[in-house]
């Protein structure tokens, strides 16, 4: 099993609710991928803590059962769409892949 952990850190300047979009883009469309087992994304919960990073504006976290699922959602039509339609609004994004099983 694979957990894919996405942070998007957008712009300043990007649009109002451009987070809450691709909150539910995330869970509208990219959990429709056959190799997504579970998919569930969110902002930062705001805890104050000197290790606690606040400053994402979204979190994306996607389950796969191996490398070739993973490598599939990264190729699908829809995820494409997604990256060309938020790309513009990222400052940058952190990526984590843990193998979990």
């Amino acid at each position: 099993m694979i957990l894919h952990s996405v942070f998007f850190y957008l712009k300043d300047g990007a649009p109002v609710g451009t987070a809450g979009l691709m909150q539910a883009e995330i869970l509208e469309l990219l959990s429709g991928i056959s190799s997504v087992r579970e998919i569930v994304a969110g902002p930062p919960q705001g805890i104050d803590r000197d290790v606690v990073d606040n400053d994402y504006a979204m979190s994306l976290h996607a389950k796969f059962d191996d490398l070739q699922g993973l490598q599939s959602y990264q190729s699908d039509p829809v995820h494409v769409a997604f990256v060309d339609r938020f790309k513009p609004h990222f400052e940058r994004i952190r990526v984590y892949d843990t193998r979990t099983g």
